[in-house]
């Protein structure tokens, strides 16, 4: 039976996201020592809540809608079309970053330093079945 598929951007996603970092050693191993509070905004879609997760050792000890935006140590900024085409593996963050489709509040050198690690997130993204607009 397949799994039932869940609206991108939405809290029952980020569960889903969540539970599937948490199972990831390699993930996990590869940002150890990288601890931050992290928000994802849907530029163009006011109506998705910006979702955040707290990183800490590597593991997601915190996750959920942001309520204030100056909490977090970074926030990943993008249209919808962007994150969509992140999840189906047709855009690569990096080049995103550098073509300007994405933006980056934060510490931009310290997050590039653990991007590999992130790269391993769009497996997990990748992974979960995902209904968009």
């Amino acid at each position: 039976m397949a799994e039932e598929r869940v609206k991108f951007g939405s809290e029952e996603w980020l569960e889903r996201y969540v539970q599937l970092w948490e199972r990831n050693q390699e993930l996990i191993d590869f940002l150890k020592d990288f601890n931050a509070k992290i928000a994802y905004k849907y530029l163009d879609r006011p109506d998705i809540t910006p979702k955040y997760v707290r990183l800490e050792n590597g593991h997601i000890v915190e996750y959920g809608p942001v309520a204030d935006e100056k909490e977090m140590d970074y926030v990943l900024i993008a249209n919808y079309d962007v994150w969509k085409a992140l999840a189906f593996g047709e855009l690569d963050p990096v080049k995103a970053l550098m073509n300007r489709k994405m933006r980056v509040t934060g510490n931009l050198s310290a997050l590039m330093k653990v991007a590999p690690g992130f790269a391993l997130t769009l497996n997990i993204v990748q992974s979960i079945p995902t209904d968009f607009d």
